[in-house]
């Protein structure tokens, strides 16, 4: 079976991001979450993008690869509480309703202001937050201490995305935090650049090498 060629042209300007944001500005915060990448694209001044490629065979659109990824565990002899407390009150939490006005204005010099303050002085954020504990106890009807975190920083993340979309897939960087067997804290998560090397691009080799050493140095430093 032969593949078809085709040619695919999109042109998104910055009135028609906004026209597809606006409608979304009294979404919840996790909704409003989704919307980063968008904000992303936006600063990175993407109006439009052209691909130009062929459509495999029906048999060969599914592929696999396997990925060593590096998972790494810290232990702490701090409560759950104190680690969670240290961690939210170094990193600040990102919210979508103070970018989007700058977004809605076109005025991208500020909306970078807003992601650099955001960041600063760490260089992360909390992009998310999920309480699995109180879901377990939804669905185990057994409480627990856990909490889920999307850690990371959307201009590092769009000066990986620029080079490959799929890029996307690993940040934020997913970071778990739960209270162990002996109630201190346990983190967990998967080194950066141990993920970001499935793309084989040095642009993004690096600065997910840069994020290996903020996230470990940051996590190490609340959970002493």
């Amino acid at each position: 079976m032969t593949s078809n060629q085709y040619l695919v042209t999109e042109t998104m300007t910055m009135k028609s991001i906004i026209d597809l944001l606006q409608p979304m500005l009294a979404a919840s915060g996790a909704l409003k979450g989704g919307l980063l990448g968008l904000a992303g694209i936006v600063l990175s001044g993407v109006a439009g993008c052209t691909t130009v490629g062929t459509v495999p065979a029906q048999e060969d659109r599914l592929t696999t690869e396997a990925l060593k990824v590096e998972h790494i565990r810290i232990t702490s002899n701090r409560s759950f509480d104190d680690v969670k407390a240290a961690l939210e009150s170094r990193l600040k939490t990102f919210e979508i309703d103070r970018l989007m006005p700058f977004v809605q204005k076109g005025d991208m010099v500020g909306a970078r202001g807003e992601l650099e303050r955001v960041a600063s002085p760490s260089g992360l954020s909390i992009l998310y937050s999920l309480n699995h504990g109180g879901a377990l106890a939804i669905g185990a009807g057994k409480p627990s201490k856990a909490v889920g975190y999307g850690i990371g920083n959307v201009l590092t993340a769009t000066s990986m995305t620029k080079h490959n979309l799929a890029a996307g897939l690993y940040a934020p960087v997913r970071v778990v935090l739960y209270e162990g067997a002996n109630g201190t804290a346990v983190i967990e998560y998967d080194k950066p650049s141990s993920m970001f090397a499935l793309f084989r691009d040095p642009a993004i080799d690096s600065a997910a090498i840069r994020l290996d050493v903020l996230l470990k140095d940051m996590l190490k430093d609340v959970s002493n």
